[in-house]
């Protein structure tokens, strides 16, 4: 293995069966009984096989949690918001969710997260590593679908069929990824439910050059191109590990203001306040013309579990 750069053990290994799992610390296997779509494999040497994105993918939406588990969380969580009321003089009933809709919603998300990465120009490092940029995408949305339909009917097809619909290609960043699956996830599952942008889709401008634009084309972070709207995401951090600067944002965010576009802004400081983001989609709903579905208490809820799941502890 480490002849191909795997060094890290426990060494994911995939077996067809639980008979065939062994107890070990240097290897964990996990268990795949459905036939293998075709494609889900890299072939690294005759019989030395990786799992490709696509695949990686339908396994992670397959995985599942211990039942008594996922109950004693909830449990602890009900407990804990009632003391919570409690202790503010509240007389309310906590809010309660189904224990395995939020455990079936917080895998679909997850997938959808790494699907983002694998179909986008970053890698996030392991920990302590920094995240990396500008490599190319390994996997796209369509091909993810077409192996989940290829992967016949049962749950991790079915969520991964899920993923490819909510998911994006083009993510440049982590929090590119986060703020784009909070703005556009179903209110069901805790997201804003906004129409779904293209991520740094290029438009051309050549036709302005020299006269309102001094470049080509121009990638605005999230594009809706149909309404004329994009939303910028600045970050000093991302800006300095990708090369770019203030000057090429404002001068981009420009071009696109003088040729009509309604362009907005987000920073880190606006993300890390979940008040902030509602206020940010209520204004991209107004300019998109569709105006927010306001969500149910159990969904406020799902927004805030959310909303805690994919802000990336790393700033990009």
């Amino acid at each position: 293995m480490r002849a191909w750069g795997i060094c890290d053990e426990p060494v994911h290994l995939l077996v067809p069966s639980q008979q065939m799992r062994s107890a070990g610390r240097r290897a964990r296997f996990h268990v795949w009984s459905p036939d293998v779509p075709v494609g889900a494999f890299w072939v690294l040497q005759d019989t030395v096989l990786l799992s490709g994105p696509e695949f990686t993918i339908i396994q992670l939406c397959g995985a599942t949690a211990r039942l008594e588990g996922l109950l004693d969380a909830h449990v602890s969580a009900v407990q804990a918001q009632t003391r919570t009321l409690r202790e503010l003089g509240v007389n309310e009933r906590p809010t309660v969710d189904h224990p395995l809709v939020r455990e079936h919603e917080r895998r679909i998300v997850a997938a959808a997260v790494l699907a983002c990465e694998f179909a986008g120009t970053y890698r996030l490092g392991a920990p302590g590593e920094k995240t990396l940029y500008h490599v190319p995408a390994i996997m796209t949305m369509e091909g993810l679908a077409a192996m989940a339909e290829s992967a016949g009917h049962n749950t991790a097809a079915s969520r991964a069929r899920i993923v490819a619909d909510v998911a994006f290609d083009g993510s440049a960043s982590p929090m590119e990824t986060a703020l784009a699956l909070l703005l556009t996830l179903p209110v069901d599952y805790g997201g804003f439910g906004l129409v779904r942008p293209r991520l740094n889709a290029s438009i051309d401008v050549s036709a302005h050059r020299g006269i309102l634009a001094d470049v080509d084309q121009v990638s605005p972070d999230y594009l809706w191109l149909d309404h004329g709207v994009a939303l910028e995401y600045d970050s000093a951090e991302f800006h300095a590990a990708v090369g770019r600067d203030a000057r090429s944002d404002a001068v981009r965010a420009n071009i696109l203001t003088s040729l009509g576009y309604r362009v907005f802004r987000a920073t880190p400081r606006v993300v890390r306040s979940l008040a902030d983001v509602e206020l940010l989609a209520r204004q991209l709903a107004c300019a998109l013309g569709t105006p927010l579905e306001e969500p149910s208490d159990v969904q406020a809820l799902r927004r805030r579990r959310l909303y805690a799941q994919l802000m990336p502890s790393r700033d990009a």
